[in-house]
């Protein structure tokens, strides 16, 4: 199924999380520690804020369409809420185990906004709602 335009966006910014998930697993299986740590502090402070920004937007764009709508809506929500959350905290700290656990939640996270979130959005929604995503 082709992803809505409204969509586009956020699917455009999934796509440099993956890499950044796959690059940071890989650094950590690749470098020394010193070298892997270096790494992480350099996605903490080169990636973060692109990575809050958009956590903004889905939580200010895509939470009110899941607001009271059914069972499944705020199962999703709070889906969205839950690894938003962990994910804030994981990129607060300088510890190669949350590097480690960032990486596996960011594609974890996008693989369920990808597969789970957008069809049913898609299929539920009236996306044209939106403001202008980016």
């Amino acid at each position: 199924m082709k992803r809505s335009e409204h969509l586009i966006p956020l699917s455009h910014d999934h796509h440099v999380a993956l890499v950044v998930a796959n690059r940071l697993k890989s650094s950590l299986n690749q470098f020394d520690q010193t070298d892997a740590l270096e790494y992480w502090e350099e996605i903490r402070g080169q990636y973060k804020q692109d990575l809050l920004k958009h956590f903004e937007v889905e939580e200010n764009e895509l939470l009110p369409l899941l607001d009271g709508v059914s069972e499944k809506a705020s199962m999703l929500a709070i889906n969205i809420i839950v690894d938003h959350t962990k994910m804030r905290n994981l990129l607060s700290s300088h510890d190669l185990s949350a590097a480690v656990e960032f990486a596996e939640l960011l594609k974890k996270h996008v693989r369920f906004e990808e597969r789970e979130l957008f069809p049913w959005l898609e299929i539920h929604c009236d996306l044209a709602l939106l403001t202008v995503i980016h």
